[in-house]
């Protein structure tokens, strides 16, 4: 079985698609939102139509697509603002959340992207992101996202019949574990699991934790895994004590606050530790028969982080194979060469 082989588009690659074939990746996971401004099935929205069009970009440069659709929302940083705080992704007209309506226009919402889409979107879809953590579920209980998780994939399939969907945890834990066993009850439309890990920076333990994570998942669903999300921050400090929750702002998470890590995998949050994590992942995913594919995170450091718009913040600013200016990192030519070797 041929491995899919991505990567995450995040903070605007500009003209990088060729540059990200070149280095091997033939996918790119990227978001698609909810379509209308005004009711269902009215005016597309110039948000939807951006999207679109930057999805119509990637694929005529010949990246493959998969589509991340519309999830509950999700704590931003408003530069306008010059704030943090929650923004719904669906909108009032779509259906009190949790109603029987409100999961039929789900269905048809995400049924209409997939039409609307075409050929532009490839046969595999993430469906949201990160349900199982406040940070992008905010206040919603776990029975109304995995009820839109669910609904979600319905509509793609019914456009779709050859689509694998799938949703993708923050990370392997308990709760979201929880999440993931009432997304994938039976009657369930998914075709893989997914999840995300950033071991040695939002998580302790190193990147061998991998082939644990994936075997325990394809034990427990019985799927192909997906490794939506992974990589290894080569910036920032790492602290040992973490601040306590209750001064925490609301949607701000502690290593924003503090401006720091509290994990690392030895030699530190540095470009050559990135370089060796990056092309042992590579290597990992290659060779795991339960893996079919894997997104890297990400092509380009981001100039400011989304969550509390610092442009010094190791919770968004350092992840790139590349820096803000597009200039290689160490990891870029190791990613080329794992790519060359592994697959």
């Amino acid at each position: 079985m041929e491995k899919i082989l991505g990567i995450v588009y995040a903070y605007d690659v500009k003209d990088g698609y060729q540059e990200i074939l070149d280095l091997g990746f033939s996918w790119v996971r990227m978001e698609i939102c909810f379509p209308w401004e005004d009711k269902m099935f009215g005016t597309l929205s110039p948000k939807y139509l951006k999207c679109k069009e930057e999805i119509r970009r990637a694929h005529e440069a010949g990246m493959q697509i998969m589509p991340s659709t519309p999830g509950m929302g999700g704590y931003y940083y408003d530069e306008v603002k010059k704030e943090t705080y929650y923004q719904d992704a669906w909108p009032a007209f779509a259906g009190e959340k949790g109603s029987e309506i409100y999961y039929k226009n789900v269905a048809a919402a995400c049924e209409f992207i997939c039409s609307d889409l075409g050929e532009l979107a490839g046969n595999l879809w993430q469906c949201m992101n990160e349900i199982d953590i406040p940070t992008f579920s905010g206040s919603y209980p776990p029975e109304v996202t995995t009820g839109t998780a669910r609904a979600s994939a319905e509509g793609i399939v019914r456009a779709n019949p050859e689509a694998k969907c799938g949703i993708n945890l923050s990370r392997y834990h308990e709760d979201g574990l929880k999440i993931a066993d009432m997304v994938y009850a039976p009657g369930h439309k998914f075709g893989y699991i997914g999840d995300d890990q950033y071991f040695g920076s939002w998580q302790g333990k190193t990147v061998e934790s991998w082939n644990d994570v994936i075997e325990a998942l394809y034990e427990r669903y019985q799927l192909p895994v997906v490794a939506n999300e992974w990589g290894y921050s080569s910036g920032g400090r790492v602290m040992e004590e973490r601040p306590d929750p209750s001064v925490l702002p609301e949607g701000i998470p502690d290593v924003c606050y503090e401006k720091s890590w509290f994990h690392q995998v030895e030699g530190g949050h540095t470009q050559e530790v990135q370089a060796e994590y990056l092309r042992r992942g590579l290597q990992i995913f290659a060779e795991n028969p339960h893996v079919l594919g894997s997104f890297l995170f990400c092509f380009k450091d981001a100039a400011h982080c989304y969550h509390c718009g610092a442009s010094d913040c190791p919770s968004e600013c350092y992840w790139g194979i590349t820096d803000v200016e597009g200039k290689p990192k160490k990891a870029y030519e190791v990613v080329r060469k794992a790519i060359k070797d592994y697959y």
